[in-house]
């Protein structure tokens, strides 16, 4: 290991025994009556015995937003699909969010938790967001969105940051835990989220395992597969995704905002990522004001992505990216890069007028990456008087029209890379 430091991985959370079925608390199968009532019901039930498994069995149930409490699992059984309300009222009053790495207040995500401990989701069911009834919000509305960024730039108090209408463009995701400890996301399949799928947040001891994410890759915007934001000792064991932007993402906030929470994303282990279509396959930003350090990435198999592996910055973001590093790593058929760094992400000749907002990426290898068919091979783009520092290349394979592309690079080292 060149730049990476292990640490002691994550731990299964601690869940009592008891189990209940949401059956047994009024809820209704079939898709057409509300469960909403029930399943809280039944998590409470859990929570007030000191916690335990709450059982969601086979069959189809629709429910409006689902809210874990500490000491619960969620256990959805095989040929279960839980369905979330398409009706957008069930989603307020609004919770606590972080949105594209802002602090705000929105529509609750479908499935939530804020400072939690020892909470679970686990099964061989399906969640599905319904999330068509949001999508084109994205196309049509901005405003929330940008103010939202105004008021993290101005520190707006947080209570002024509300987002409760349609016209403000702001979805909710299927899954965002915020500020919760030893949680486990293991078996379940997640589809059609409305906005990021998977969102732990600030999260601590947390397991992601064998999990699959499905979103229509041509009409399902920002549905990003896995999103870890301000996480700390983390490890994915096992992801498939096909989706409408990133597969798997780590982050740490946006701009001022971020620069203020201040919540790295470090010390995570990511491996067994599988792809099928998406923008990038592992990615780092563009969000990550906060920093994201000591990395580890191995056994990837992406397909069909616009880029490989991305880290994407830009001038204004401030932090840092350093201590990455990725091992085995296997792409078929990218649109455009195998691999990309970039601090100029959505940025064409911008000058930040503040030195200490210029983030910084350094100590980064590669250590076997095969790359069959894709534009360009290594695009490695800095600032000027910022440069990239410190990318290690080795023992890559790469089938591109274009081999390599870099500006404002130091100490890059490439030890048997070949190019066809």
């Amino acid at each position: 290991m060149r730049f990476f430091e292990p640490f002691e991985l994550p731990t299964e959370p601690a869940i009592p025994a008891l189990s209940v079925n949401v059956r047994d608390f009024g809820a209704v199968p079939g898709g057409e009556v509300k469960n909403t009532d029930a399943i809280r019901r039944a998590i409470e039930a859990a929570a007030q015995q000191g916690g335990g498994r709450v059982v969601v069995p086979e069959g189809v149930w629709l429910t409006g937003p689902i809210h874990l409490k500490s000491n619960v699992e969620l256990h959805l059984e095989k040929d279960c699909e839980v369905r979330f309300s398409t009706d957008k009222e069930d989603y307020l009053p609004p919770a606590f969010t972080l949105y594209e790495g802002m602090r705000c207040y929105t529509y609750s995500a479908q499935l939530y938790a804020k400072d939690c401990h020892d909470i679970a989701v686990t099964g061989e069911g399906t969640f599905n967001g319904q999330g068509f009834v949001w999508w084109y919000l994205a196309a049509m509305y901005r405003r929330g969105v940008e103010d939202m960024h105004e008021a993290g730039q101005t520190h707006r108090p947080l209570e002024a940051r509300v987002y409760d209408k349609p016209e403000d463009g702001v979805r909710p995701g299927l899954l965002h835990f915020i500020n919760c400890q030893n949680v486990l996301i293991e078996g379940c399949t997640f589809s059609f989220s409305p906005f990021w799928t998977l969102h732990p947040t600030w999260c601590e001891n947390i397991i992601v395992r064998n999990v699959k994410v499905f979103n229509p890759y041509d009409h399902a915007p920002n549905t990003d597969g896995c999103n870890f934001e301000g996480c700390r000792r983390g490890l994915l064991d096992g992801i498939e995704v096909d989706t409408g932007d990133d597969a798997v993402c780590l982050k740490a906030g946006r701009d001022e905002d971020g620069r203020e929470v201040n919540r790295p994303c470090r010390d995570m282990v990511l491996r067994r990522i599988r792809v099928n279509r998406c923008h990038g396959g592992i990615t780092i930003g563009s969000e990550m004001s906060g920093g994201v350090e000591n990395i580890y990435v191995e056994d990837c198999r992406f397909e069909k992505n616009f880029i490989g592996i991305w880290i994407k910055t830009a001038p204004e973001r401030g932090g840092y990216v350093r201590n990455i590093e990725y091992h085995d790593i296997k792409i078929r058929h990218l649109w455009r890069e195998g691999i990309c760094f970039t601090m100029g992400y959505y940025v064409d000749d911008y000058t930040p007028e503040r030195e200490e907002y210029i983030p910084a990426i350094e100590n980064i290898l590669i250590d076997g990456f095969d790359c069959e068919k894709c534009q360009t091979g290594i695009s490695i783009n800095g600032l000027s008087g910022h440069p990239i520092r410190g990318a290690h290349i080795e023992n890559a394979r790469i089938c591109a029209l274009e081999n390599v592309k870099t500006s404002n690079v130091e100490n890059l080292c490439m030890e048997n890379v070949t190019f066809k």
